[in-house]
This record gives C-alpha cells, structure tokens and sequence, in this order.
C-alpha cells in the first residue's frame, strides 16, 4: 500500500474517533427534521440550520491526549 493512502486512512480514523469523542447531536435538526439523522457537531461547529455549537473548542486537548488510554 502506498504511503500516502496510509496517511488519509490514518486521518480518516482519527477523525471518526474524534466524532466519538467529542461529538454531539445537533439539537435543532430533530426538531426541523425528526425523520432525518441530526448532524454531529464538534465543539464549536456550526450546523446547516443555523444552531452553532456553545461548547469551547477542545480540540488541542484531544490530540494532546490520543495516545493515552483510560
């Protein structure tokens, strides 16, 4: 495997264990939607409908602490 579709997949999963983490349902798209999934927002994102996420961005204190378990 190339060294470089290493490198997006490596990405492509901290990004999704990032979304784990940190992640939180867009309150506003269950009401404007209820049949659809809410978006899921990280600390400070901004939705489609307009709901922006209040919580501070806590982003360097994850990649900070990725490699540490439990």
């Amino acid at each position: 495997m190339s060294e470089t579709g290493e490198v997006f997949r490596a990405m492509n999963q901290a990004m999704k264990e990032r979304k784990a983490a940190l992640g939180m349902a867009c309150p506003d798209c269950a009401v404007k939607l209820p049949k659809a999934q809410p978006k899921v927002l990280l600390p400070g994102q901004k939705c489609w409908c307009g709901y922006r996420d209040p919580r501070p961005n806590q982003s360097h204190e994850f990649w900070e602490h990725q490699g540490e378990k439990g």
